[in-house]
C-alpha cells in the first residue's frame, strides 16, 4: 500500500479532524521502549546466542531502548552466532564469532538484572561498532573452560632443571610439547578429524607465555621472573601419567612446591576473546559488570570517544578456584577521544596492565614526493590498524628522540594497500627532512583520562599505562601491581605507543608493595619515554605533579623520572614495609634524569627502625631541580 502524507495547518479545525480520524478509524500503536528477554525464551534453552542475535535485530528495527534480563545463568555457544573479521588493536585479528553483536545502535541499555552470562569456547561476548549511546549493566561474563593451563608443582629436580605439575585444566602432549585446550564442539566429524586442524584453529595452543603464581598470596610469586616469563620459545615437556607433566625449564630457579604454573599459550596466539569490544563508537556507559575472565583483554576500545566505566571488575570469580581472570590487560583504549572515566572499580590477577590509554605511532616506510608518505606497521598487533581518516591532523616524530620534526599535517587521503602498509597524503608540503623509520601520530583522537576510587592488585605488570596529551588525573586509587603502580612513557620501539603528556595530577592514592616482580628497570611510577640519550636535556613529557600521596613498600624505587619538563614531587609519605626482600638496593627514592623544572619538597621517609629521614635523590643531566623541607 503507498503511503500518502497530507499537509495541512494546525488550525482549529485542522486539529479537530485529525483528532476524529484518530478516534474513529485509525489505530495508533505506542512504541515498544523494552524487550524483556522471557519473553522470547523458555526453560529448555540452552544456547541463548541465536535468541539475543534475533533480539538484537527486532530491537534496532523498532527503536527499543531497553533490553531486560531476568535474573538466571545463560551460556553462550558459537555454534549459531554471527562472525565478523576483526582487526583489534593489541589482539590477534581474525573471524570472530558473536554473542552480542552490537552494530550501529543509537540508544541502547542492556540491562543483565545481576545474571551470569558464561560462554563456550571462541566468541567474543560483546561487539560494539559504530554505535551512540550504549549502555551495559548488571551482569558477570565468564568461560566454562578458560584459556589458559594452570597446573600445581608437585616435584623438582635441580639436577635436570626441571618440575612437575599436576594440571587441573584441558590439555594434551604431542611431540614432546605441551598443548593447552579451550572448549570445543564435538561433533562426530571434531571426533575422528579434528586433531588434524585444532592447532590451526587456536582451539589447542602450545604452552609459551607463563608466570608462577602464589597460592598464598594469589598473586605472582615474588621475583616471577627468574623462575618463569614471556618467553618466545617452546617448553620441553613429558608426560609422567595423566594429569601430571614434566616441565624442563631454561629459566634459572624451579618454582616452589605447591606454587602454580600458569600459561596462556604461544606469543601472537593468546589474545583471541576479549569480553567486549568497543570501534568506533560514543558516549557508552558500562556499570556493574563483573568480568571473571576473557581470552584477551577485558575490555578493549579504539577510535571512540567518551566511555565511562562504574563499578566494571576485572576479578576472580568467588570461589571459582582459578588465579587469573583476563589474559592480557583488564581494560585497553587505543587512538580513543572525548572523556574516559574509570571509577570505583576493581582490577585483579589479569596477566597484564589494569589500564592502558595510548595512540600508536607508524612507521614511515618510504617518503613518496612533497606530500606522499607510505608508513607501516610493525608490531603483527597492530596490522590493519585504522590509524586515520581525511581531515585529521597528525604529526611526524624523529624515531630516536621521539621530537617532532613537523608541524601539525592535515590528511587529505588515506590509501591503504594492505594490512602494513598505507599510503597518507597531506595538505600541507612535507619540507622537512624525514627518515626512514620516523614515527607518525595522530593529534586528533587524544582523550583526557580520569581515575578514581579503583583498586589494582595480584596482577601481572603494571597498573596504569597513560600516554596522552590530554589532561589526567589518578586519585584516591589503591595500587598493589607487581611491576610500576603507574607508568608513562612512549617508545618506537616494540609497541610504538604514543601520547606525550602534558597536564597530569596524581594524588591521593596508595601504592602497597609495588615492583615485586624483579627484572629489568623498575619504580613505583615510572616516567620513561624511551629516548636514546638524555646529554641535550630534550625533554618529553610535561606537567606531571605527583602529591600527598602513600608508599608502602619494602623496595626503594619509589619514583624515577626521565625527560619531563615541570615535575612535582610534593607531600608523599613512604613508609618502608618488610613484606618482600629488597631488589634494588642500590637505587635512590627519587631518580631523575635528563629533566628541568623539578621540584620535591615535603616528602617524609619512614624507615622500619621508626627514625623518621630523608627521601633520597639522585639526579643527572637536569636543569633547575630543587629539593627542600623532605623528612
Amino acid at each position: 500500500m503507498a503511503r500518502i502524507n497530507i499537509h495541512l495547518p494546525l488550525t482549529k479545525p485542522t486539529i479537530l479532524i485529525l483528532s476524529l480520524i484518530t478516534f474513529f478509524g485509525c489505530e495508533q500503536q505506542s512504541p515498544i521502549t523494552i524487550l524483556n528477554m522471557e519473553d522470547f525464551m523458555d526453560s529448555n534453552v540452552k544456547d541463548l546466542t541465536p535468541i539475543v542475535t534475533e533480539v538484537l535485530e527486532k530491537a534496532k528495527d523498532q527503536n527499543v531502548e531497553r533490553i531486560v534480563f531476568p535474573k538466571g545463568v545463560y551460556h553462550f555457544y558459537p555454534t549459531y552466532a554471527r562472525d565478523f573479521y576483526c582487526t583489534i588493536s593489541n589482539n590477534d585479528n581474525g573471524k570472530r564469532r558473536v554473542a552480542f553483536p552490537l552494530l550501529d545502535f543509537s540508544g541502547i541499555e542492556i540491562d543483565g538484572g545481576d545474571s551470569e552470562f558464561i560462554f563456550h569456547g571462541r566468541i567474543v561476548p560483546f561487539l560494539i561498532k559504530n554505535s551512540t549511546q550504549v549502555s551495559l549493566k548488571n551482569f558477570s561474563i565468564d568461560w566454562k573452560v578458560p584459556f589458559a593451563l594452570e597446573g600445581e608443582v608437585v616435584a623438582r629436580n635441580e639436577e635436570k632443571n626441571s618440575f612437575d605439575i599436576s594440571i587441573s585444566t584441558p590439555y594434551k602432549v604431542a611431540d614432546g610439547h605441551l598443548y593447552h585446550c579451550i572448549e570445543y564442539e564435538n561433533s562426530e566429524y571434531e571426533k575422528e578429524f579434528g586433531h588434524k586442524f585444532r592447532r590451526a584453529q587456536s582451539v589447542c595452543n602450545l604452552i609459551g607465555q607463563n608466570i608462577i603464581w602464589d597460592p598464598k598470596t594469589m598473586a605472582p610469586i615474588f621475583n616471577s621472573e627468574a623462575m618463569s616469563g614471556l618467553l618466545y620459545k617452546l617448553l620441553s615437556v613429558e608426560e609422567i601419567k595423566p594429569g601430571v607433566i614434566r616441565i624442563f625449564s631454561p629459566y634459572p630457579e624451579l618454582p616452589p612446591i605447591s606454587s602454580i604454573f600458569y600459561s596462556k599459550g604461544e606469543y601472537l596466539a593468546n589474545r583471541l576473546c576479549p569480553g567486549i569490544r568497543v570501534t568506533e563508537s560514543k558516549d557508552l556507559q558500562l556499570q556493574n559488570i563483573d568480568l571473571y575472565h576473557a581470552g584477551a583483554m577485558g575490555l578493549i576500545a579504539e577510535r571512540s570517544e567518551n566511555i565511562t566505566l562504574d563499578n566494571f571488575n576485572v576479578k576472580l570469580k568467588p570461589e571459582g578456584g582459578r588465579f587469573v581472570s583476563s589474559t592480557a590487560d583488564a581494560t585497553h583504549f587505543v587512538h580513543c577521544k572525548g572523556e574516559i572515566v574509570i571509577r570505583n572499580s576493581t582490577f585483579e590477577n589479569m596477566m597484564d596492565d589494569a589500564v592502558n590509554v595510548h595512540g600508536i605511532y607508524m612507521r614511515v616506510k618510504k617518503v613518496l614526493d612533497e606530500h606522499r608518505i607510505a608508513f607501516e606497521t610493525n608490531h603483527p598487533h597492530q596490522n590493519d590498524l585504522l590509524f586515520g581518516k581525511k581531515g585529521e591532523t597528525v604529526r611526524i616524530v624523529g624515531k630516536h628522540t621521539l621530537q617532532p620534526k613537523t608541524e601539525k599535517l592535515s590528511l587529505k587521503n588515506v590509501n591503504r594497500l594492505n594490512e602494513r602498509v598505507v599510503i597518507l597524503t597531506f595538505e600541507e608540503h612535507i619540507k622537512e627532512t624525514i627518515e626512514i623509520g620516523d614515527g607518525i601520530e595522530n593529534l586528533t583522537w587524544t582523550p583526557s583520562v580520569l581515575l578514581e576510587n579503583n583498586s589494582i592488585k595480584n596482577n601481572r605488570a603494571r597498573g596504569f599505562l597513560l600516554s596522552t596529551p590530554k589532561k589526567i588525573v589518578v586519585r584516591n586509587n589503591h595500587l598493589a601491581t607487581q611491576k610500576a603502580g603507574i607508568r608513562i612513557t612512549s617508545d618506537l620501539k616494540l609497541w610504538n605507543e604514543s601520547g606525550a603528556v602534558t597536564d597530569v595530577l596524581i594524588e591521593n592514592n596508595t601504592f602497597e608493595d609495588c615492583v615485586f616482580g624483579g627484572g629489568g628497570k623498575q619504580s613505583v611510577i615510572l616516567i620513561d619515554p624511551e629516548i636514546h640519550s638524555s646529554s641535550d636535556c630534550k625533554t618529553f613529557e610535561k606537567g606531571i605533579v605527583i602529591r600527598n600521596n602513600t608508599f608502602k613498600t619494602f623496595d626503594n624505587a619509589i619514583i624515577s623520572a626521565s625527560f619531563v619538563d615541570g615535575l612535582e614531587i610534593a607531600g608523599n609519605t613512604i613508609i618502608e614495609t618488610d613484606t618482600y626482600p629488597k631488589i634494588a638496593k642500590q637505587q635512590q627514592h627519587f631518580k631523575i634524569e635528563g629533566s628541568k623544572n623539578v621540584t620535591i619538597q615535603d616528602n617524609q621517609y619512614r624507615p622500619l627502625n621508626g627514625y623518621q629521614t630523608k627521601p633520597t635523590i639522585t639526579e643527572k643531566n637536569s636543569i633547575n631541580t630543587t629539593s627542600s623541607s623532605n623528612h
